[in-house]
């Protein structure tokens, strides 16, 4: 025990327990009592503060490394960027301690090409990145345990009851623990479900909001204002002695009895409170420190608290949200959902009704073959389309970090995002849907996820009302922006149905060369994140080949056009046909982990485009396509294995319906 003061020397490295572990108190003060202290994390975080010696390692995109996942499969770790700092790897460090003045990188290659038998062989590994074992391991078959069974049905019958609330803590999807919290792009990142941003909060239930604050979700009126308004009630939660003070935000779908709070917020220097100056601007008093919650129960970390409590504040806070509504009402040309079970009864009557709908606007093979209602005229050349899988989108919002690196979006901060002005290219709706809309039972809550961009329409309703041509259309079908022409009349993002053109009210990257333009304090004062975006490490993040706006301009999804024309020029330099997936991904495309982006040529018919739209012509649909926006981008509608399709007006049609055969 530290303090005990048996421990002589403490090597810290990729660990921050002065931040994250549950007694942070009792190891700070263990800390002062070890002789030597060294932290060799590459950030000045909170432990790195109070040790004696800072020997930063280097960051992993500057480090040779190596990782055995399972048994005898070996993957590398190898440089991408010269090193930014003066640092020193964590290895090397203890390699010259001993007596060893050989470089990790000579040490690590030395040892791989003994090991693997020959510079070939060490470099082929490098350049697949992984080693596996000539024969693998045969799969072996885990037979039925009774007594495994029994133990742990005995274990949960032996459990500690808890009280009425319990507090589950968790890790978001864009901050994990809290490692990468002085990153802007993942504090702007809206969470998943509950679409907040730059905090953290207690999230509950309806019924929970029913019984505290008598607000009742059923109710429409008290649903839109709660929504809507970002002023949110706060709560002090008790466990096990501790209390955090939150805003509560309902989330359908929370068990009624469940208070989560996500950890990896709060970040601050350990010598001065209410500081995060060495963590980075952007984590300064972002959110509550909810590690102090968790407790030890003698064999692990309890993420889960047992007997948890709270009281109403009577106070306030306000909660940067990007979305304000939680239901598609039922409006099919928005979202669509289909049953698992009926389109396997009879997917040609499916099949049928499908052509029904859509034979006045062509037939089922024009919407095949382009992906759009209305008569489309073949042209020659290149037409670029999306098709996006709403069954296959978990909503990670991988592809909205994607895009803001890609396309240089800005970083707005909290006090723009309150105000709508949020600069997102790509945002991802997230839709609850339920039987009848009623949103009290959790059991009955689902959730759909729409990723929502500029929709390329061929008749975009944004080119008609620019004064000055600043949006027009390509002849592939791109929906241009001419930032240097636009005077920002804002006119174009008034017309857009989808609402997915984006405003840039302020020089958020420091891109305008005159100075009376950069004083941000004539649209509010911008958060400290804003600006460390535009220090000169910071500013290394952005991209080359596109361009910086400066303020005063809209902005939106531009398909990535220099990937587009990177791709052509390289078909070109090679005299051969561009093929898409091989030469052309966009950013959004190359980043989502379970492929529901799918982006190519559509006049190519071997294009993974037309084949996914061939494939999956009934389920099939542009956003309001019925306005006649002639949207290069479709979707796929999501299928339900459920025996009804959920949705806010699902009784009312099956009534009428009903009423409709009798």
């Amino acid at each position: 025990d530290l303090n005990d003061g048996k421990v002589g020397a403490l090597l810290v490295y990729g660990v921050n327990p002065v931040y994250d572990y549950y007694a942070a108190d009792k190891f700070k003060s263990g800390l002062q009592k070890v002789k030597l202290s060294v932290s060799f994390n590459e950030r000045l975080d909170e432990t790195t503060e109070l040790v004696k010696l800072a020997l930063p390692a280097p960051h992993f995109l500057e480090s040779w490394g190596d990782a055995e996942p399972t048994p005898g499969h070996y993957a590398f770790l190898q440089p991408t960027i010269a090193p930014l700092f003066k640092t020193r790897p964590f290895e090397e460090s203890l390699m010259k301690w001993s007596g060893n003045n050989t470089t990790y990188e000579a040490f690590f290659k030395q040892y791989w090409i003994a090991k693997l038998g020959g510079m070939e062989a060490y470099e082929k590994a490098l350049q697949d990145g992984v080693v596996e074992p000539a024969t693998a391991a045969a799969a072996t078959s885990v037979g039925y345990k009774a007594d495994a069974l029994a133990a742990a049905a005995s274990a949960l019958a032996s459990a500690k009851k808890g009280g009425a609330y319990e507090v589950v803590l968790y890790q978001k999807v864009s901050l994990g623990i809290g490692t990468q919290a002085n990153n802007p792009w993942l504090l702007e990142l809206p969470d998943p479900i509950t679409k907040a941003t730059w905090d953290n909060y207690a999230i509950v239930s309806p019924e929970f909001a029913k019984k505290t604050w008598k607000l009742d979700l059923s109710d429409r009126r008290q649903s839109d204002g709660y929504e809507v308004y970002p002023e949110k009630q706060v709560i002090k939660v008790k466990v096990n002695g501790k209390e955090i003070t939150l805003p509560a935000v309902i989330v359908p779908g929370t068990h009624n009895e469940v208070i989560g709070i996500a950890v990896g917020y709060g970040r601050q220097s350990a010598k001065a409170e209410n500081t995060a100056e060495n963590i980075g601007r952007a984590a300064a008093g972002v959110g509550k420190n909810a590690f102090p919650l968790l407790s030890f129960n003698g064999t692990t970390v309890d993420w889960f608290g047992i007997d948890a409590s709270f009281e109403d504040t009577k106070e306030v806070y306000q909660v940067a949200l990007t979305q304000t509504h939680y239901g598609y009402e039922g409006r099919e040309e928005v979202v669509r959902e289909i049953t698992l079970d009926s389109f396997k009864k009879n997917p040609e009557e499916i099949r049928e009704e499908r052509e029904k709908e859509l034979k006045p606007f062509g037939g089922i093979e024009n919407f095949e073959k382009q992906g759009t209602l209305y008569p489309v005229y073949d042209r020659p050349g290149l037409k670029w389309g999306m098709s996006i899988d709403m069954n296959a989108c978990t909503g990670c919002g991988a592809c909205v970090v994607a895009c803001h690196a890609e396309n240089n979006v800005p970083v707005v901060g909290k006090s723009e995002v309150l105000r709508f002005h949020d600069m997102h290219w790509l945002r991802i709706d997230r839709y609850f849907s339920t039987p009848g809309g009623k949103l009290d039972n959790p059991d009955d809550v689902q959730v759909v996820f729409q990723p929502m961009l500029c929709q390329h329409c061929d008749n975009a309703p944004c080119e008609n009302v620019c004064p000055v041509n600043a949006t027009n259309h390509s002849s592939e079908g791109l929906n241009q922006m001419a930032y240097n022409r636009c005077i920002g009349t804002r006119y174009c993002a008034n017309n857009c149905p989808y609402k997915v053109r984006r405003f840039n009210w302020a020089d958020y990257t420091g891109a305008d060369s005159f100075p009376n333009n950069q004083d941000q304090t004539t649209v509010g004062k911008l958060d400290p994140a804003v600006f460390q975006m535009n220090d000169d490490l910071t500013r290394m993040v952005l991209n080359p080949d596109v361009v910086v706006r400066s303020r005063g301009v809209m902005e939106k999804c531009s398909f990535c056009a220099q990937r587009l024309q990177e791709g052509k020029l390289k078909a070109k330099k090679e005299n051969r046909p561009l093929e898409d997936m091989v030469d052309i991904q966009t950013a959004c495309q190359q980043a989502c982990s379970t492929d529901a982006i799918v982006f190519g040529n559509v006049n190519d018919s071997k294009s993974l485009i037309n084949k996914t739209r061939t494939e999956n012509a009934l389920r099939l649909f542009g956003v309001i396509e019925e306005v006649h926006t002639l949207p290069n981008v479709n979707y796929l509608a999501k299928v339900r294995h459920t025996e009804e399709i959920y949705g806010v007006e699902a009784e009312e049609k099956k009534e009428a319906a009903a009423e409709k055969h009798s």
